[in-house]
């Protein structure tokens, strides 16, 4: 999954960019609201960590100006400030969540996946996919009577496919929402995934459907 933080204090958004990566996010930093604004208008989010007070455009503006673009991405607000009218005027420009600063990491991680959970097809706790039951957390699979442990990406776009099961998936959609910003484009980094995938989990090619020229699909 796919995570932008906008927040202004570098220590704070270094140090959940590398938590998160850890938990196996893409994640990209946006360190100012102008820049954050464009990142949302040019790319696709599955979570959007957004600071209150910002240079540029504060929190409120963004997440007023986003949702006025019709941009539903899933918003937490990160602040310092705790006045309950503080709250109820992030939630009534469109934030999803709210966490007031200083916060635990696990909890930040935890309050992610609950709003992802929140807008995704698949709204299951406990994922499954035929024999399987997923278990992301701890990039494992298990089924038929083994444990098949996956790497942290791989986990990401097996999530990411069975979160959003019965539809295509383009290899550009995959790149967005499973990826950072860093990654090339042009590689062919969505079919190798896939192909070790499925070495693992679907050696018969099963379970995950490739459709020529549209994207692969869980279906």
């Amino acid at each position: 999954m796919h995570i932008l933080i906008i927040e202004d204090e570098s220590e704070i958004a270094d140090t959940l960019k590398i938590y998160l990566e850890k938990q196996g996010y893409a994640v990209d930093i946006c360190y100012d609201g102008n820049a954050g604004f464009s990142s949302l208008k040019l790319n696709q989010y599955d979570c959007c960590l957004l600071d209150l007070n910002l240079p540029g455009k504060d929190g409120m503006e963004i997440i007023h100006n986003i949702r006025e673009l019709g941009n539903m991405v899933p918003t937490i607000m990160l602040t310092a400030r705790s006045q309950i009218y503080d709250k109820l005027d992030g939630f009534k420009h469109g934030a999803d969540d709210y966490i007031t600063k200083p916060f635990h990491l696990a909890e930040v991680s935890a309050r992610i996946e609950a709003v992802i959970r929140r807008f995704s097809d698949n709204k299951h706790t406990q994922l499954t996919l035929a024999q399987y039951e997923i278990i992301p957390h701890q990039n494992r699979v298990i089924g038929d009577n083994k444990t098949i442990e996956l790497s942290t990406k791989e986990m990401r776009l097996l999530e990411y496919l069975v979160r959003n099961q019965n539809r295509i998936i383009s290899a550009e959609e995959l790149l967005e929402h499973v990826w950072d910003d860093s990654v090339d484009i042009f590689s062919d980094t969505v079919k190798t995934h896939i192909k070790t995938l499925r070495r693992k989990i679907d050696p018969n090619k099963i379970l995950i459907k490739t459709v020529k020229g549209k994207g692969y699909g869980v279906l």
